[in-house]
C-alpha cells in the first residue's frame, strides 16, 4: 500500500506548486505537457492502487473490486485536488480540462493495467 500513498502525496505536491514557480514558454507547449503530465500521474496512480488492493488480504471487497475502487479513488482525488487549487493553493486555479485529463489518466491506467497483466488478473 505504500507506493499508491507515496504517489498520491507526490501528485498532491505537484498540484500545489505555486503558479509563479512554473516555467512558462509557449502556451501550446505547456498545454500539451501539462495535460500529458496529468494523464501520466493518474494512470500510474490507478495502476499502483490496483496492484496494492489486489495484494492486500485484509479487505476481501477491496481485493475483489480493486479496479472499481482504484478508479473511484482517483476520480474523487483528482476532483478534490482541482477544488483545492481553486481555494487553497497559491497562484493556482481550477481547470476543468485538468479534471478531464485526470479522469482520462485514470481510465488509461486501467487499460494499461489490463494490457500488462491480461484478463486473468483483472476482473
Amino acid at each position: 500500500m505504500a507506493i499508491p500513498v507515496v504517489w498520491g502525496i507526490l501528485i498532491f505536491f505537484m498540484h500545489g506548486i505555486p503558479g509563479c514557480d512554473l516555467v512558462y514558454r509557449d502556451f501550446w507547449q505547456i498545454l500539451t505537457f501539462d495535460k500529458l503530465a496529468h494523464v501520466a500521474l493518474f494512470a500510474v496512480f490507478v495502476m499502483s492502487q490496483v496492484v496494492a488492493f489486489r495484494k492486500q488480504v485484509v479487505f476481501r471487497t477491496l481485493r475483489q473490486s480493486a479496479r472499481l475502487w482504484a478508479l473511484c479513488i482517483a476520480l474523487v482525488y483528482g476532483a478534490l485536488l482541482e477544488f483545492l487549487q481553486s481555494v487553497f493553493f497559491f497562484m493556482r486555479s481550477y481547470d476543468p480540462i485538468d479534471l478531464i485529463a485526470n479522469g482520462i489518466g485514470a481510465f488509461v491506467g486501467l487499460l494499461t493495467f489490463r494490457l500488462i497483466y491480461g484478463p486473468q488478473f483483472v476482473r
